[in-house]
């Protein structure tokens, strides 16, 4: 029974269905029969494709050719029969050749001529022939005969002659005229034929490169005047006949490096040649020599000498025989051209480094620059500069600096404003008028607030060690006096801040400037740092001072004991005590001033005098316990207070007796206290497991200074804790 007569579905199984579920069964299984009678025609025809022969690609090719030119020999014979019949019976019509698809061409004179009966009978000879051609056409393309190419015989000559050359449809077209049949002998050797020319065509695009190893002078590109070039041509030479040319273009070019080193050795150095001639490369390695670095802000050429600036006579006066400066430190090269044009400037410098003159001698010159009108205003608009510092002792250190340089006159006059002192006797000074104040902030803000100081006229302030004052929680006070000040501030405008600086510079010795010059010295920017100096500087120079490892302390030797209690530190203290020289100056830090005391009789029992310093003293012995340390023989035992700022010279040892606990500035401003303006120095830290606050920091700074960190240590889990928190 044939498989399309059989059910499609059980119709016992189609009595339970409604109509529409009967016809969805049903349609269902009738595609289910379809697609199984195409799988297995397919399976059929896979069958048969594997019993077929499996050809070679290039036997295939030959094959198909083969059969495309037999099909064109089929059509051609097809095509000479039809023409046969259809020119017979054209001639005896009207005696012209017919086309090959039989229409005939009849001109005007003969188409009365032609019997209409026999035209009907040609016309009908010719639609038969063109139904039996296409009949022939159906059935061959019907049959199992390949019918592979569509192409004319124009065409497909064409396409054998772009691809095998003449020869090749020459000897294609004899075979084929010979023996009306494709060879596959023949058919290979056109292949063959085909691959060759191919390759020769693929040679022909290769491209060969070829170098030009040796140039003529005419195509020589380098300047005729180069120092490094002079005598090249001279000496290397090639044409040795022609020395009388060689002779002349020898004396020439020697004329012309003799002058070239004439002037060369006259600017050899970039410190002894003339201002006139400093080209800004100079000025780059200048900077490159001391270290200097600026970014932000247009910022002048670095000083070469103090004689070579325009500041003030009396100052260079004082400069070079109070103070004796014989050269500008490198923050005094860069800082003070920049103060002199009236420029913001951020400074970041080490300590010791000359800050001090750095900010004062620009601020100075522009006072002394000032008329007597203006000089003697002071008592009821207010000073003309001021100046702040964190502690007391930095203040006064910073005044006394203040009036070296106003030694050779007596019209400017400083003052200190500082806690400690009364504030009776500052007021009654402020009233009858200075020009520089220089204070803290704290006591500057109280004298603000109740009236002893005004700040109309005020155009110069100076931030040192900006970020211990913020450290110290002046940032109010400081924000407080920032904005009780006269002076406006600069536009935020670049171009608009300079030319407003350049006004001042042209009405200076005039008037008081209209804007106001602020000028930071940090040797850290903290985030609140940077948040008052966007605020209140435009536009600033940024300087920096000396390399990485200058800012980390790289002179100075580090040397962390780890103890295995706090009561071991008074007998490793006097240890180092004594062995120690009675002339060397040593430093000794603790946490907390109710210490001190305790650990200047440590010292003591070690047979060395101590001073102890601490803001638990009044400003009297401070100072006087400072001045006794200055001049040597004893050791001075200091809390945080004296670890910024202050500028003690030739201290050779500091001794963290209590490590810090809050961060590690601390510890690098307390060890600054050695090791500075470019001498050695020695620190030493008594660690025990109680200081596990700071040990992940001081790992990591000892590491980044390429110091040695103690096994303790680096294996004390508090270590690896929070390592990335310190980013130096």
């Amino acid at each position: 029974m044939n498989s399309a007569d059989e059910p499609l579905i059980d119709p016992a199984l189609l009595a339970s269905l409604t109509e529409s579920e009967r016809a969805e069964a049903l349609a269902a299984a009738a595609a289910a029969r379809r697609a199984e009678e195409r799988a297995a025609k397919r399976a059929a025809a896979a069958e048969q494709s594997s019993h077929d022969e499996k050809l070679s690609p290039e036997d295939e090719e030959a094959r198909a050719l083969a059969q495309a030119m037999e099909e064109k020999r089929r059509a051609r014979e097809r095509e000479r029969s039809f023409q046969a019949g259809s020119n017979d019976l054209a001639v005896k019509s009207i005696g012209n050749t017919a086309a090959a698809d039989g229409l005939v061409f009849v001109s005007k004179k003969q188409r009365g001529q032609i019997d209409p009966t026999t035209h009907a009978a040609s016309t009908a000879n010719n639609a038969d022939h063109k139904r039996e051609k296409r009949t022939n056409t159906s059935a061959a393309s019907s049959s199992n005969e390949p019918h592979e190419s569509h192409l004319t015989a124009s065409q497909l000559a064409s396409i054998k002659r772009a691809y095998l050359g003449d020869a090749a449809l020459e000897s294609t077209s004899s075979s084929a005229a010979n023996n009306n049949s494709g060879n596959p002998a023949d058919m290979s050797d056109a292949i063959s034929a085909r691959r060759k020319l191919q390759a020769e065509r693929a040679k022909r695009r290769v491209k060969k490169t070829t170098f030009k190893f040796e140039w003529g002078e005419e195509e020589d590109t380098f300047q005729e005047d180069d120092p490094l070039y002079l005598s090249s041509s001279q000496a290397f030479h090639k044409n040795n006949t022609a020395s009388s040319t060689r002779s002349n273009n020898t004396t020439t070019s020697l004329g012309k490096r003799k002058l070239h080193q004439d002037e060369t050795t006259s600017s050899s150095s970039v410190y002894t040649k003339p201002l006139s001639k400093m080209t800004p490369r100079d000025y780059r390695i200048l900077r490159e020599n001391y270290n200097i670095l600026v970014k932000g802000g247009k910022c002048p050429p670095p000083l070469r000498s103090f004689r070579e600036s325009s500041i003030h006579p009396l100052l260079l006066q004082a400069i070079e025989t109070k103070l004796q400066y014989k050269e500008p430190s490198p923050i005094q090269r860069q800082a003070i051209p920049i103060g002199m044009e009236r420029r913001d400037l951020i400074g970041i410098a080490e300590t010791g480094s000359g800050k001090t003159a750095a900010f004062g001698i620009p601020l100075l010159h522009h006072i002394l620059s000032f008329p007597p009108q203006i000089l003697d205003t002071v008592a009821e608009e207010g000073p003309l500069a001021l100046i702040m510092a964190p502690t007391r002792e930095l203040a006064l250190q910073i005044d006394v600096e203040i009036g070296k340089l106003l030694s050779r006159q007596h019209k400017v006059i400083s003052l200190a404003v500082v806690g400690g002192q009364s504030i009776t006797e500052q007021a009654s000074k402020l009233r009858s008028g200075v020009h520089v104040v220089v204070g803290t902030p704290g006591r500057i803000n109280d004298c603000v607030e109740m009236a002893y100081l005004v700040l109309n006229q005020c155009s110069y302030i100076v931030l040192d060690e900006a970020d211990r004052m913020i450290d110290l929680g002046f940032a109010p006070q400081i924000e407080q006096i920032l904005e009780a000040m006269g002076g406006k501030l600069k536009s935020e405008n670049e171009s608009e801040a300079y030319e407003q600086e350049r006004q001042d510079l042209e009405a200076q010795g005039k008037v008081v400037p209209r804007h106001r010059l602020t000028a930071m010295f940090s040797a850290t920017m903290p985030p609140e740092v940077e948040r008052i100096a966007k605020r209140y500087l435009r536009h600033p120079a940024v300087v920096t001072i000396g390399d990485q490892d200058s800012g980390k302390n790289a002179r100075i030797t580090q040397r962390v004991l780890f103890l295995s209690s706090a009561g071991q530190k008074e007998n490793t203290l006097k240890d180092i005590l004594r062995r120690s020289r009675p002339d060397e100056k040593i430093i000794v830090f603790v946490n907390e001033k109710k210490h001190a005391d305790g650990v200047g009789r440590m010292v003591e029992r070690a047979g060395r005098r101590s001073v102890v310093l601490h803001g638990g003293k009044t400003q009297e012995q401070r100072e006087e316990n400072l001045a006794i340390f200055r001049r040597g023989g004893v050791v001075l035992v200091a809390t945080d207070v004296a670890g910024r700022g202050l500028d003690i010279p030739d201290v050779q040892h500091v001794i963290n007796f209590d490590l810090p606990t809050r961060s590690i500035d601390n510890y690098c401003h307390r060890i600054g206290r050695t090791g500075r303006a470019g001498k050695e120095g020695l620190a030493t830290s008594f660690m025990t497991d109680e200081d596990e606050g700071i040990m992940a920091q001081l790992k990591t700074y000892l590491e980044s200074t390429k110091s040695v960190v103690p096994d303790r240590l680096a294996r004390h889990p508090a270590a690896s804790a929070g390592a990335g928190a310190f980013i130096r």
